[in-house]
């Protein structure tokens, strides 16, 4: 293959058969997009340049990435492989993986692919180059009523589109909330949602302080979808106002 890729170089595209001009392209392909004559990529992660961090959680941290082939920018999740070994932390990692596949909605976050590498589980997804809600309620203060109510109608249609589903997000905040480069909103961090049947009572404690609803911090179970529309309140309020209307202990 190699001896016919280089020979092929030497000829003008015009004078090959269709299936030479198919090889040349290709290999013209690979050398514009990874600067190296003849070496395509050996693994999945090398499809990708990775850049600065975005930012950093309890399993992982997210940079920015740069797919090699077709130069879109994504956001790559990477997950050490370590907090897989135990099998309650990769029962929660898969089951944002498969919440991820499952969501096809413009308003919240798009999974793009997942992979692994001997150290990580990769997941990458949808670039949300405005950064998250919170930082942009910060920068300015307070939004105006108008944009609030722009931002809020976004918010309540990515929740019911979960809900349609049967998934209970149970950590909306201004935090997990992201922004387009055109000022709409994704809802993001699906780490502890979870698909939900109907009438449902669950018990697990879950979300932030100053989000969460009542139901759950007095631990008699509550319904999932309720307190999501409890925390999508108090996102309201924080945009409105500048800061959370209660304080966590």
């Amino acid at each position: 293959m190699k001896y016919i890729i280089k020979n092929i170089s030497k000829t003008k595209v015009s004078s090959l058969s269709p299936r030479s001009k198919e090889v040349s392209l290709i290999r013209q392909l690979i050398v514009d997009c990874f600067g190296k004559y003849n070496k395509p990529p050996k693994t999945q992660l090398e499809l990708y340049k990775i850049g600065k961090m975005l930012g950093k959680g309890a399993f992982g941290k997210v940079n920015l990435g740069l797919h090699r082939l077709t130069r879109k920018l994504v956001a790559i999740k990477s997950i050490n492989m370590d907090f897989m070994k135990e099998e309650s932390q990769k029962k929660k990692i898969m089951n944002e993986i498969n919440i991820l596949k499952s969501l096809r909605h413009p308003n919240n976050i798009k999974l793009l692919e997942t992979f692994q590498t001997d150290k990580h589980h990769l997941i990458v997804m949808e670039l949300c180059p405005g950064g998250d809600l919170l930082n942009y309620v910060r920068k300015r203060r307070k939004l105006t009523e108008k944009y609030a109510k722009f931002v809020f109608k976004q918010i309540m249609e990515g929740i019911a589109y979960l809900h349609q589903n049967r998934v209970a997000h149970r950590d909306i905040k201004l935090d997990n909330i992201l922004l387009d480069g055109h000022g709409n909103i994704k809802l993001g961090d699906f780490g502890v949602s979870r698909k939900i049947e109907e009438n449902e009572i669950l018990f697990e404690q879950c979300g932030t302080p100053a989000y969460i609803a009542p139901e759950i911090v007095k631990d008699m179970g509550y319904k999932g979808f309720p307190v999501d529309i409890w925390s999508a309140g108090i996102c309201l309020y924080a945009m409105l106002y500048g800061n959370v209307p209660f304080k966590a202990n």
